[in-house]
C-alpha cells in the first residue's frame, strides 16, 4: 500500500489539493498558476495559451512579476 503513495498520480493528485501559487506577469497582464516546482524552477500555467518556465529568482523581480494573493 505505501507504493501507492509513491506514485506519480498520486502525488500530483496531492499536488492539486494543495493551494496554488499565484503570479501576475506585469508586463503583459496575464496570470499564471504554479502548477509544479522542481529544483527552484516552476512550471506556470496561464488562464489561456501554453505553460512557461520561472525561477525563483526570476519570481522574485518586482518590476515584472507580483505574487498574487
Amino acid at each position: 500500500m505505501n507504493g501507492m503513495y509513491d506514485s506519480t498520480l498520486f502525488q500530483r493528485i496531492d499536488a492539486q489539493c494543495q493551494p496554488l501559487l499565484r503570479y501576475l506577469h506585469k508586463l503583459t497582464g496575464v496570470r499564471y498558476a504554479a502548477v509544479s516546482e522542481a529544483g527552484g524552477i516552476y512550471e506556470l500555467s496561464p488562464i489561456h495559451g501554453e505553460r512557461k518556465h520561472a525561477s525563483q529568482e526570476q519570481l522574485a523581480n518586482a518590476e515584472i512579476w507580483q505574487k498574487l494573493a
